[in-house]
């Protein structure tokens, strides 16, 4: 705690110039380190760690209402501190997350390996989806946010191929023999399109819509940040827009990890989630405080396998690279991904990785690299198939006769999750 303490203070003094948008971008990211120590069932260590760090915040910026929010859910899920007035103070203040309800420490699904309570209303087995039973495949719909940067504001910040690879993604999931996604169920977000603000909306989409019988996919192709250079972790997602310059314009325009990952516990209520981030590319230093590459961190990944039917593929470990290559047109562990899923359309994820694990380990090996994806699942009961066809008939029918905005109205509140309050 003294040393997390140390970092939060640390952070503060950074905002002593007297300048409050500086202040305030540290606040932000005062706030991302506290949610980062949120989890289903927290460390009574973790939770203090995460009072200081959002009290700092606070301090750095005292408009900042979601830090007076967080502190106030943060103090009642411990049971001390004064909740009601944090409460209180973030309500002046107009915090989003108030608006929004959000909850750290509130998973979407049951938690992994918690058997699934029948749909609300419903008079006989029959009735249950065969999608709520996580060790069978099938799915009603499919939904999938697919993002790819390859041209930043930033020109220093551009890669080669990752457009391609979304666009290819994008493509091979709307294709009706190996993705079996219908188009519109398939957002894709590139290069200038893809914004803090856009990719946000993304992933709210992507929540709104996904039920607990569907299928939900993300993949993200673009730079992963780390704040130090000590600590291992993707702990921001570069946006087309983002500004890296200064710690203070990454904490702004950045799209937190933590961020991301909330979305995906928290929000998405489909029993079968799949994760794929290829959010490390090689780049060394583009800024005086910010270095790329930074792989995907242990911590990112046991957050986002909280609940059920979460599996995750990320294109490398440790501190290695997502490399591109020319005679691909396609970063490495892209390409021999859609491979996978071409030739092993009807495999679960866990097998897509073994292929795609040998053959990016053996290519990489042959230039000279080391890259090793990384695949890890919240429970080894469900049973995920990306290539599965919906198995719904009438919901096929419903998307085609009901107006999206009242099909997203019944899924929201009509037909609500059995296992949320």
């Amino acid at each position: 705690m003294k040393r997390l303490s140390a970092l939060a203070a640390a952070l503060v003094a950074m905002a002593g110039s007297g300048f409050a948008q500086q202040g305030c971008a540290v606040s932000k990211d005062l706030v991302v380190r506290a949610l980062e120590l949120a989890s289903a069932h927290p460390k009574r260590d973790d939770l203090a760690n995460g009072i200081v760090f959002l009290k700092q915040a606070e301090e750095a910026c005292d408009e900042n209402g979601d830090a007076w929010y967080y502190r106030s859910v943060f103090e009642r899920q411990m049971g001390q501190g004064n909740p009601q007035y944090s409460m209180g103070k973030a309500r002046e203040r107009g915090s989003k997350a108030l608006r929004d309800a959000e909850d750290p420490f509130r998973l979407a699904t049951p938690e992994r390996g918690v058997a699934i309570a029948p749909r609300a209303g419903a008079v006989d087995k029959k009735s249950v989806r065969s999608a709520q039973d996580v060790r069978k495949p099938d799915v009603s719909q499919k939904w999938a946010l697919v993002v790819g940067i390859a041209n930043f504001r930033n020109a220093r910040l551009n890669l080669k191929y990752t457009d391609k690879d979304a666009d290819a993604v994008a493509q091979l999931l709307r294709d009706p023999v190996y993705g079996h996604f219908q188009a519109d169920h398939v957002r894709l977000i590139e290069n200038a399109e893809a914004t803090t603000v856009n990719i946000r909306a993304g992933l709210e989409w992507l929540a709104q819509r996904a039920s607990p019988d569907d299928l939900a996919l993300i993949y993200i192709a673009t730079h992963g940040t780390a704040r130090e250079q000590d600590i291992a972790g993707a702990n921001y997602v570069l946006a087309s827009d983002s500004d890296v310059e200064t710690e203070e314009g990454l904490y702004s325009t950045a799209i937190p990890m933590v961020e991301i990952t909330t979305v995906i516990r928290t929000r998405i209520r489909a029993l079968k989630v799949v994760v794929i981030l290829d959010t490390c590319h090689s780049g060394g230093a583009v800024s005086k405080t910010v270095t790329i590459p930074s792989s995907v961190s242990a911590e990112t990944v046991e957050h986002i396998k909280e609940g059920t039917g979460r599996v995750i593929l990320a294109a490398s470990q440790g501190e290695e690279s997502s490399y591109e290559v020319a005679k691909y047109g396609h970063g490495i562990f892209t390409y021999y991904l859609l491979q996978a899923l071409r030739q092993e359309k009807d495999s679960s994820v866990d097998r897509i990785y073994q292929y795609v694990n040998a053959h990016v380990a053996q290519d990489a090996a042959a230039n000279g690299w080391k890259q090793h994806p990384i695949y890890s699942a919240s429970d080894d009961q469900s049973a995920v198939v990306i290539g599965i066809a919906p198995s719904n008939p009438a919901a096929w029918l419903w998307q085609r006769l009901v107006p999206e905005p009242v099909a997203w109205a019944m899924r929201r509140w009509v037909y609500p999750s059995p296992w949320r309050s």
